[in-house]
């Protein structure tokens, strides 16, 4: 447990320190699958932090605000963002890596209702296709931008999960994970899985790291707005934009916990 917690750690350059929690490896347990991944951005534009300041974060279900650290760029800029039918979107680019084939933005989707984020992304979820349909591709005049600083964490097993989706024989007895396993080893099923994500955002840019450990046991409208200020409860995607993946995803709930 301690060496997979190691590696977990240098892979993730000490974002993540466990992976494996006390308790997750018995006696019974034969293999642990593992991977992990990295990144680190820069924005293309970065915020100045002298212009940082605390600013009120409205909570969902009338929780009382929050004061945290707002990022935002000087005077009227030319950004990426497209106003849709109940949200808007800014996209963020991150500055261009050593592999010219690859392109990363962070995507900030933001309800025009302070308690609008699960019906944006129930209707996201309704219309289909992929989360690119909705990023701006052009620039747009933007009067003034605030987006709150952030740090999340995000720790959970995911057997359950998976069974849910219909993964079943691999954690019963009559699983068959001989195309992973040595024949001298068998009477193997998977026990757990555990996943763990930590992205932290600020004036320079976002680093993220995630990790997963497998224990095995015998469209625009026409309105327009001239500010984008993620005061409220928003999603945030970062995305491969030449291939479309979304590489981490998450919901800013509260940006005073890293919870």
């Amino acid at each position: 447990r301690k060496e997979i917690n190691l590696w977990a750690a240098a892979a993730t350059n000490n974002l993540i320190l466990e992976i494996l929690p006390e308790g997750s490896l018995t006696d019974l347990s034969r293999f642990v699958l593992t991977n992990a991944i990295y990144f680190k951005g820069a924005w293309e534009t970065r915020f100045p932090k002298k212009l940082t300041e605390d600013r009120e974060f409205y909570r969902l279900d009338g929780a009382d605000p929050v004061e945290v650290p707002f990022m935002t760029l000087p005077g009227e800029c030319q950004l990426f963002v497209s106003y849709n039918e109940g949200f808007k979107v800014l996209k963020l680019p991150y500055k261009a890596g050593d592999d010219a084939m690859s392109r990363y933005s962070m995507c900030v989707f933001l309800p025009d209702e302070e308690e609008g984020l699960h019906d944006m992304v129930r209707s996201l979820e309704e219309v289909g296709g992929s989360l690119l349909d909705h990023v701006p591709m052009y620039h747009s005049s933007v009067r003034e931008i605030l987006l709150p600083m952030f740090k999340l964490s995000f720790f959970c097993g995911l057997s359950k999960v998976l069974r849910g989706l219909g993964v079943q024989e691999a954690f019963s007895k009559e699983a068959d994970l001989s195309g992973i396993m040595e024949k001298s080893v068998c009477d193997v099923r998977l026990d757990e899985v555990f996943h763990k994500a930590v992205v932290e955002v600020n004036e320079e840019g976002t680093v993220a790291a995630a990790c997963t450990a497998v224990v095995g046991r015998k469209k625009q409208c026409a309105r327009r707005s001239l500010e984008f200020i993620a005061d409220h409860p928003f999603a945030f995607y970062i995305v491969e934009e030449v291939s479309g993946a979304v590489v981490f995803a998450g919901h800013v709930l509260d940006p005073s916990s890293s919870q």
